[in-house]
């Protein structure tokens, strides 16, 4: 499964081949942020979190 990236401001999520081989200058095509603003993202880690946020609620 290839690694995916996700803008931390407006929650794009790259859709390409490499996200490091783009250059520095790459820019959000959504909110026009800079490459810095993309994090890696864990589907394992969203999965949980949503997983306790639904157990929290159910109560």
């Amino acid at each position: 499964m290839k690694t995916q990236y996700m803008c931390s401001i407006c929650g794009y999520v790259y859709d390409g081949e490499d996200f490091q081989k783009e250059p520095n200058d790459y820019r959000c095509p959504l909110c026009d942020h800079g490459k810095e603003e993309f994090k890696e993202r864990s589907i394992k880690l969203e999965v949980h979190l949503a997983s306790d946020e639904y157990q929290r609620n159910k109560k």
